[in-house]
C-alpha cells in the first residue's frame, strides 16, 4: 500500500497522483484527496490502482446514492456534484482541443441536461447462472441489479419483472423505452428461452428473441415510437438512437442553429442512422440525402419519413466513403455524426470535392475530433464548438463543432 495526494483528474474523471515520479491512476478520487492505494496495474510509464481507504477526503466529494457504483463501472462521477461534473467536460474539450488543434477555437459553455439520473432509453444487460445484471468493471462475472439509476423508470420497472422470470438460456438482454408513451421493447439473445412470454407481454409493447443462429422473430410489433419535438420515430431493436432522448431535442436544436438553414439548401446528413437528425432538419431545407451502413436502420429512416409525411428525404444503405464518392449532388450544408473513430481520409477529401459552405460535426470522442479538425481546417475555418452534456455522471461528453469553407 502507498498513500499518495490526487492533483488533478484525467480525462477518464480519474485522480491522478504520483509514486516515486510515476504516474497513478485511481478512479473515484478528486483533487485535494489524501488516499492509501493498492496499485492494480503497473506499466512501463503508468501505474493503475484502486482507494484501499480514505485519509483524507476532499469536500467536494457528495454521497452516492448507487449501490452498484464503483462494480459495474456504468457511471465514474456520481461522487461528484452535477457542477463539478459540468466544469469537468468543459475543461476536458478545452485541454483536448487546445492540446491537438494548432490555432484559437471558441468554445461555448457546456449545455447541461435537466435531469441527471434515469435518463438512458437503452440499457444493455447480461445474464449469468439464472441472474440478470451488469458486467462487474474489468471481469466477466456480473453484479446482478434490481434498478440502475441512470435508465428510465419504465426500464427499471422491466428489470423487476424479468428477475422474477427463469432467465437460464438467456445470454443478453437489451430493454429500450419511449419517453413519450409507455412503449417498451425487450430484446432476448441466447440458446434458449424459459420466460414466460405471455406474463412478459403485460409489460411491454414488443419483444424480439434471438435464440440460436437460425431463430429470429418479433411478438407484439417489432418496434417502439419515440417523438422529438413533431418528429416521429420508429425504432427496431437494431436501431441507433441516442440514449437520451430529452437532451436530444437540445442537440438537435443546436444542430438546427448551427445549420443555419433558410429552406433552400441541400443537405447531406452522413451516418445518419435512422434519420433522426436529416428527419428534424427536414422542415428547414430544400433536401436531405442521408447515409448510413445499417441497411436496417436505412429502412427504419425510411419508414420514419413516411410516418411523419416528409417527401424531401432520401436515404442510402453503405459504407459512407463508398455512398458519398458517388455523390454529385451540390451540397449546402453536410451534417456528420460519425462513430467514436471519427471520419475516415477518404469521406474528409469527399466532404473537400461536394465544397459546402458549412459542415456541422456532432461527435462523442474530442481526440478523434481533433484529429479531424486538423484536417478539416486546411479548406474549411472553425468557427466555434459546443458541449452538450448526453451523459451526467459519466465522463462522455457530446461535442458540436462548426466549420464554414474558406474563401
Amino acid at each position: 500500500m502507498q498513500t499518495i495526494e490526487i492533483n488533478k483528474l484525467d480525462h477518464q474523471g480519474r485522480g491522478i497522483g504520483k509514486i516515486d515520479n510515476k504516474v497513478i491512476f485511481v478512479p473515484y478520487t478528486l483533487p485535494g484527496d489524501l488516499v492509501e492505494v493498492e496499485i492494480t496495474k503497473e506499466k512501463k510509464n503508468f501505474l493503475e490502482g484502486k482507494v484501499n481507504k480514505f485519509i483524507n477526503k476532499s469536500d467536494e466529494h457528495i454521497e452516492n446514492k448507487c449501490l452498484y457504483y464503483g462494480i459495474c463501472g456504468g457511471c465514474q462521477l456520481r461522487h461528484m456534484s452535477y457542477q463539478k461534473q459540468l466544469e469537468f467536460k468543459q475543461n476536458k474539450i478545452e485541454e483536448i482541443i487546445n492540446k491537438f488543434v494548432k490555432e484559437k477555437i471558441k468554445i461555448n459553455n457546456i449545455i447541461p441536461c435537466d435531469n441527471i439520473d434515469y435518463y438512458r432509453n437503452k440499457i444493455s444487460l447480461k445474464v449469468v447462472d439464472n441472474k440478470l445484471g451488469f458486467n462487474i468493471l474489468g471481469t466477466h462475472n456480473i453484479i446482478p441489479i434490481n434498478e440502475c439509476l441512470i435508465a428510465d423508470k419504465k426500464i427499471n420497472n422491466i428489470i423487476k419483472v424479468l428477475n422474477k422470470q427463469n432467465l437460464s438460456g438467456i445470454d443478453n438482454i437489451m430493454i429500450r423505452s419511449s419517453f413519450v408513451n409507455d412503449d417498451i421493447m425487450v430484446y432476448l439473445e441466447g440458446k434458449k428461452c424459459q420466460i414466460d412470454i405471455n406474463e412478459l407481454k403485460k409489460y411491454v409493447t414488443s419483444i424480439a428473441l434471438h435464440i440460436n443462429e437460425n431463430s429470429k422473430k418479433v411478438i407484439n410489433k417489432g418496434n417502439i415510437i419515440e417523438k422529438l419535438n413533431n418528429i416521429k420515430y420508429k425504432i427496431s431493436n437494431l436501431s441507433f438512437f441516442q440514449v437520451n432522448t430529452a437532451q436530444t431535442i437540445k442537440l438537435y436544436d443546436l444542430i438546427l442553429d448551427k445549420s443555419k438553414l433558410n429552406g433552400k439548401e441541400v443537405v447531406y446528413d452522413l451516418y445518419c442512422g435512422t434519420g433522426t437528425i436529416g428527419l428534424y432538419l427536414s422542415h428547414k431545407c430544400k433536401k436531405v440525402i442521408g447515409i448510413e451502413l445499417i441497411e436496417d436502420a436505412v429502412i427504419d429512416a425510411r419508414e420514419n419519413a413516411k410516418i411523419n409525411n416528409i417527401q424531401n428525404c432520401e436515404f442510402y444503405a453503405g459504407d459512407v466513403s463508398k455512398i458519398i464518392e458517388k455523390m454529385n449532388e451540390k451540397a449546402d450544408v453536410i451534417i456528420v455524426d460519425p462513430p467514436r473513430n471519427g471520419l475516415d481520409n477518404k469521406t474528409i477529401q469527399n466532404i473537400f470535392r461536394l465544397n459546402p459552405l458549412r459542415v456541422v460535426y456532432t461527435s462523442c470522442d474530442p481526440i478523434t475530433l481533433a484529429r479531424d479538425l486538423n484536417i478539416l481546417k486546411e479548406k474549411y475555418n472553425i468557427i466555434d464548438i459546443t458541449p452538450v452534456d448526453m451523459f451526467p455522471n459519466t465522463y462522455h461528453v457530446e461535442t458540436v463543432m462548426v466549420l464554414e469553407r474558406k474563401n
